[in-house]
């Protein structure tokens, strides 16, 4: 199986310059609008075998520190309501989140007073979430879902728009299913983070097999200008960001290399210090926005 070229999810184009080249694939940029993402791209089959059941038991859960399917719903909480707080008032209103893993987001949103539903890629992360959350969660691509337009009051896509394989796509199916003004909340890793300059080509975030695209402030803002949202703000500074959430050394890999030994040192110097004025310069791991549906 050979990999394709992909058009560029923003300005249409085809042509990128390489950056990086890792696992036998090529991350480049856009060479018209800027966006950088997997170019060729690795064939479906391969990028899908990646979410397999090894994977969402062996590394996804415990990523999340669930061990042996043992969960605290409150530490959920506690975790997710700052987010939550970002989209406004909960009481009866109707919540999507495209891409909900295992539905702990989910779950904590209802249980806030939000009506949820989500979809979800993977088998054993749907399941999950119906069988042991009791939540409404479709087991499908989010490419390939369709909801009634105005079905839903506020969406979310938390460490999801990377892997998509269209993500203009998803987007626009996203908007259409939101009722005018409504509002979408967004997280992918940040492209312009310091943590990718200290660690370099080992930095994690760097995977062509599984994030398929890389976004900054101006290639998320203006690929959701193209699929009908308005009023784009950028979080830098969130109360649920630590130090480690601002500039993680050991997301890296090549975790006891030069580089994040490195990164650790700098980040332990700077302490909070350093994550909150990286996090001012928006230069923090982490992009989040929120956008509005045009009205």
């Amino acid at each position: 199986m050979s990999a394709e070229l992909v058009p560029c999810a923003v300005c249409g184009g085809l042509e990128t310059r390489e950056l990086y080249r890792k696992h036998g694939h090529v991350i480049g940029r856009c060479t018209s609008c800027g966006l950088v993402y997997a170019n060729p791209r690795a064939p479906a089959a391969a990028i899908l075998a990646r979410y397999s059941a090894d994977y969402f038991w062996k590394e996804y859960l415990p990523a999340l520190g669930v061990v042996e399917g043992r969960y605290d719903l409150q530490w959920f909480d506690a975790r997710y309501a700052p987010l939550l707080r970002l989209l406004g008032e909960s009481s009866g209103r109707k919540l999507l989140e495209v891409g909900c893993g295992a539905g702990f987001l989910l779950r904590a949103a209802e249980r806030s007073g939000w009506r949820v539903t989500g979809i979800e890629l993977s088998e054993e992360g749907s399941r999950f979430a119906r069988e042991r959350l009791g939540l409404d969660v479709r087991r499908e691509q989010a490419e390939h879902t369709t909801f009634a337009p105005g079905t839903f009051d506020a969406a979310v896509m938390f460490d999801t728009i990377e892997h998509l394989f269209d993500p203009r796509a998803v987007l626009r199916s996203v908007s259409q299913a939101l009722v005018p003004g409504g509002t979408l909340l967004v997280s992918t890793p940040n492209f312009n983070a310091l943590s990718r300059h200290v660690l370099g080509p080992d930095w994690a975030v760097l995977s062509p097999l599984e994030h398929l695209y890389y976004f900054e402030e101006r290639t998320l803002a203006a690929l959701l200008d193209a699929c009908d949202f308005e009023d784009v703000r950028f979080v830098r500074e969130h109360a649920a960001w630590t130090p480690q959430e601002t500039m993680n050394h050991r997301f890296s890999h090549a975790p006891d290399g030069l580089r994040a030994r490195a990164c650790g040192l700098l980040a332990r110097a700077g302490g909070r210090t350093l994550a909150r004025a990286l996090q001012r310069a928006g230069r923090q791991d982490i992009l989040l926005c929120t956008a509005r549906r045009t009205r």
